[in-house]
């Protein structure tokens, strides 16, 4: 796989309010794949960690380790440190820094994670190698990504198919690379890790795939999140569609999140490997 040069990926841009709706809710249950390699008193990176709610339930897995939640952006990282203050966990602790250049010494970390991440660099391999680079002999790595942009959308038609081919085509613009599925065991043994394994699974973006009218609902407020929000945007400014296009998508994702038969998932991938 051909990357382009690490730290080339355009501004990825996520709303606030769909940042709270979508990556502020997600908990521990997204790593249990991992949890099985994890054990008390490891010290843990979680990459890209956002707004570190993760992070803050990985913190309590390994307490009394510590683990350590690193983001590009900065005021991302004020929901983790008023998330682990509220609930009174101490060995959290956040940091700005890139995925690229981890501010930390070869060999610091246990363990490693990385949730809806890679999907989103312009160069993963060079990524992981940096991972790699501070993970201890027998250290592990668990990821979650969601890079495939395929969905399933009942029903459908072509201005919910237009939507979903819209998302695809912000990841190709941010990242300078085909939106294609992640090898993720090519990727990691690219990187050096000595073993590997992946599985899968259906999701959304928030939770478990939505076939209830409540679940629906959610997943079209989300949706429309992002359609009016920086997504929409850019993909006016890029000439993919128009104004009035949008609004037509907009009212085909409310009408089908009120659906009775409406089911919407898509997939999702975990792999997990060792130094």
């Amino acid at each position: 796989m051909s990357d382009p040069r690490p730290g080339t990926e355009r501004s990825y841009q996520i709303d606030d309010e769909f940042s709270r709706a979508v990556f502020a809710r997600r908990t521990g249950e997204v790593c249990a794949f991992l949890a099985p390699h994890l054990r008390a008193g490891m010290r843990l990176i979680d990459c890209g960690c956002g707004p570190g709610s993760i992070t803050v339930d990985l913190a309590q897995e390994i307490a009394p380790g510590a683990a350590i939640g690193i983001d590009l952006r900065e005021h991302a990282l004020t929901h983790g440190r008023e998330l682990a203050q509220g609930r009174g966990i101490a060995n959290v602790a956040f940091r700005a820094a890139s995925i690229y250049q981890l501010p930390y010494a070869d060999a610091s970390f246990d363990a490693a994670f990385a949730c809806a991440v890679l999907q989103h660099l312009a160069a993963p391999l060079a990524a992981l190698k940096e991972i790699r680079r501070v993970l201890k002999p027998g250290g592990v790595i668990g990821i979650v990504d969601g890079s495939a942009t395929l969905s399933f959308r009942y029903p459908t038609n072509s201005l919910l198919d237009a939507w979903d081919r819209l998302r695809g085509l912000v990841r190709a613009y941010n990242t300078g690379r085909p939106s294609d599925v992640l090898e993720l065991r090519t990727l990691l043994r690219k990187a050096g890790f000595a073993r590997t394994q992946a599985s899968g699974y259906m999701n959304t973006e928030a939770g478990p795939p939505a076939g209830s009218l409540e679940a629906t609902r959610t997943v079209a407020h989300n949706h429309l999140l992002r359609l009016r929000g920086g997504l929409g945007e850019l993909a006016i400014a890029q000439g993919w569609t128009t104004k009035e296009e949008l609004e037509q998508m907009a009212e085909a994702l409310a009408a089908w999140g009120e659906a009775p038969d409406a089911f919407y998932a898509r997939p999702c991938f975990t792999a997990i490997a060792w130094v």
